[in-house]
């Protein structure tokens, strides 16, 4: 199977090279690297004329002659990707040597699977933690907990997005059957839409092994602020405000599934799972509390309400 590479760039001019070099690197080369730049306005346009001229049978450039925004972005650059594989790929990040050849492997292996996403270090200077973590470790994540059908569908789907684009590939057939986006709201960008119909198809494998390293820097798009300041060994608590938004989230959850043509009973699961984390966070609550809050909860605040 050949692997195209749908790469986007905006004033990524201080780290732009690294990952570039990372891709040329892989044991196994990409066939295409296409690249949409979001109408920089540093040093990134030289820096991909240079590499198109070094590499003029891979690399190709696409300029916008106006900011488009990282989405829209995206899309475009998958739309022209020609392969059997895409790869989504951000411009500050690093590729082990060996991803393009584990990934290919499981495609190979595993014609229904449509998204591979795998397990990715955090590197940079800006991150204050003494651990080294991954990507999953904010949420606990273990992939030996998917064990049921549609499980990671309603993970992604009820508690948020865990696989960053960045960690996946594609397999080109299903990515072009679902483009254009349907870009139903500002949350469900690109990666998280893609995902939540694979994996509502259980279509989505998720590879354990560390393939990349994602950059923690102050003027990266989605994550310096979560993962600056992370600590591994800390643990979420469920609190009334946790579970006021787990309650306030129904609406999203049940909007993607109607826009996404989701599978409709995930909004009965759903429902569920609220009612489960309201029991669990009353039992946890010493038992005259337990009592005041629950009456509060139910007839004052009406959290009920949330799920009609």
């Amino acid at each position: 199977m050949t692997a195209s590479v749908a790469l986007c760039t905006y004033n990524g001019e201080k780290y732009i090279a690294e990952q570039l070099e990372s891709i040329l690197s892989q044991a196994k080369p990409v066939s295409e690297i296409i690249i949409c730049d979001d109408n920089s306005t540093d040093g990134t346009s030289k820096i991909l004329s240079d590499y198109s001229a070094r590499y003029p049978d891979i690399i190709k450039i696409h300029r916008n002659t106006e900011n488009i925004g990282y989405v829209e972005n995206f899309e475009k650059a998958m739309s022209m990707c020609t392969r059997d594989l895409v790869f989504l790929c951000d411009q500050d990040d690093r590729w082990n040597q060996d991803k393009t050849a584990v990934i290919t492997e499981i495609f190979e292996q595993h014609p229904h699977v449509n998204i591979v996403s795998h397990n990715i270090k955090l590197f940079g200077e800006n991150i204050n933690s003494t651990e080294e973590i991954t990507y999953w470790d904010l949420d606990a994540i273990d992939p030996d907990h998917f064990t049921q059908p549609q499980d990671i569908v309603k993970r992604i789907l009820f508690k948020g997005n865990i696989f960053p684009g960045m960690s996946m590939a594609v397999r080109n057939t299903f990515l072009k059957e679902n483009l254009p986006l349907k870009k139903i709201n500002s949350t469900i960008i690109h990666d998280y839409e893609l995902l939540l119909i694979a994996s509502d198809k259980d279509s989505v494998w998720i590879e354990k092994r560390i393939l990349g390293g994602y950059r923690i820097h102050p003027k990266q798009s989605i994550g310096y602020k979560t993962f600056a300041y992370f600590n591994a060994s800390e643990k979420e608590v469920l609190s009334r405000d946790s579970v006021f938004a787990i309650f306030k989230r129904f609406p999203f959850v049940k909007n993607a599934i109607q826009k996404l043509s989701l599978t409709t009973e995930l909004e009965k699961e759903y429902k569920t799972y609220c009612i489960q984390q309201y029991k669990n966070y009353i039992k946890s609550l010493p038992l005259l509390h337990s009592w005041i809050t629950r009456l509060k909860m139910k007839y004052y605040f009406h959290i009920f309400d949330y799920l009609k």
